[in-house]
């Protein structure tokens, strides 16, 4: 079971809902008392639809009330677009220096890349060069070693081969001494 209304009561309705959507599309405000009095009239004294203790504003006040409502809600829309503008310019700002900063830091770590790759070149530039140093003087020191090494046999077969020399002409000189002694012995002594 509905309310039920009378048919002037919904026309009545419906163009006060009707005066407010437009006031809402116009962007105008408005307060109640304004509604009445410009939906249901005025009487002479009091604003019908609500009572005889609300007096209707004059005219001329309601249109100053409405004109400075009016200007005051223009200050208020300019102050709220010009603040999403500075929050609109804030955030481009933002997202600029954003990426400045992503750019930079790629920049950065790009660069620090390629320096440690410089460094880890240099480094292994560096060990070739020592292990290249170190061969080259492990050669020269077996180089030197076995020259030290040769010149020591030398000297030994020299010194070796001078004793062999020595002995052998003393065993040789030995020998021949025997040998002339017997010699000596064998045909001079038959002369006797």
């Amino acid at each position: 079971m509905g309310f039920q209304t009378s048919k002037g009561a919904r026309e009545i309705y419906e163009r006060m809902d009707a005066f407010q959507r437009q006031c809402d599309l116009e962007r105008k405000t408005y307060i109640e008392i304004i509604v009445y009095s410009e939906i249901l009239g005025k009487k002479s004294g009091y604003v019908r639809g609500l009572g005889r203790a609300v007096k209707p504003p004059p005219s001329s006040t309601l249109t100053t009330q409405s004109s400075d409502l009016q200007h005051q809600l223009a200050k208020a829309r300019d102050e709220i677009e010009a603040m999403r503008a500075a929050r609109e310019k804030d955030l481009q700002e933002f997202a600029k220096k954003q990426a400045e900063m992503e750019a930079t830091l790629r920049d950065h770590r790009e660069e620090q890349r390629v320096e440690q790759e410089r460094i880890r070149l240099e480094q292994e530039e560096r060990m070739k060069r020592e292990q290249e140093r170190m061969r080259i003087e492990h050669e020269e020191r077996i180089q030197l070693e076995q020259e030290r090494m040769r010149k020591e046999q030398e000297r030994l077969r020299a010194e070796i081969s001078k004793e062999l020399e020595k002995k052998m002409s003393s065993v040789m000189e030995k020998k021949m001494s025997d040998m002339s002694k017997r010699l000596f012995s064998q045909f001079g002594g038959s002369k006797r």
